[in-house]
């Protein structure tokens, strides 16, 4: 599955192994954008992406999506996937997705660990990405 991403590719929805979208941003971008842009796919989709922490999961888990592949995977990600038994699988497991200069948490990642809900992390991400407010991200 992971050839998906190749060359370039960062994060694709497949379902019945036809491509309904795909994208070479990075982030949380591609999925907020699909989700903001399309609503919510049928839970047969399968995410196909880079990176896979906590933000990306709570999506996942707002989505209704049962499966998922991660080149890498934080250890909370996966944690809160596999509570929600959504079929993963990966390449990589990491303790926690790191800023691109590897000195700290991701910021998205440490703000969506305070939300109570897939729903409120989907609604303050795209605030964060399609109206370009940067809420409290440090």
């Amino acid at each position: 599955m992971f050839n998906y991403l190749e060359p370039d590719k960062t994060c694709v929805l497949l379902l019945h192994n036809n491509i309904i979208y795909d994208s070479k941003e990075n982030s949380v971008k591609p999925l907020v954008k699909y989700l903001y842009h399309n609503g919510v796919p049928n839970n047969e989709t399968i995410l196909i992406d880079k990176v896979i922490g906590l933000a990306v999961a709570n999506l996942v888990l707002y989505c209704g999506l049962r499966t998922v592949y991660g080149k890498t995977i934080s250890q909370p990600a996966l944690e809160l996937l596999h509570k929600h038994d959504v079929t993963v699988f990966y390449e990589a497991l990491v303790p926690n997705i790191l800023r691109k200069d590897k000195t700290d948490i991701c910021p998205l990642e440490k703000y969506v660990s305070n939300l109570s809900s897939p729903k409120e992390a989907y609604l303050n991400l795209v605030e964060i990405v399609i109206n370009q407010n940067p809420l409290h991200l440090k």
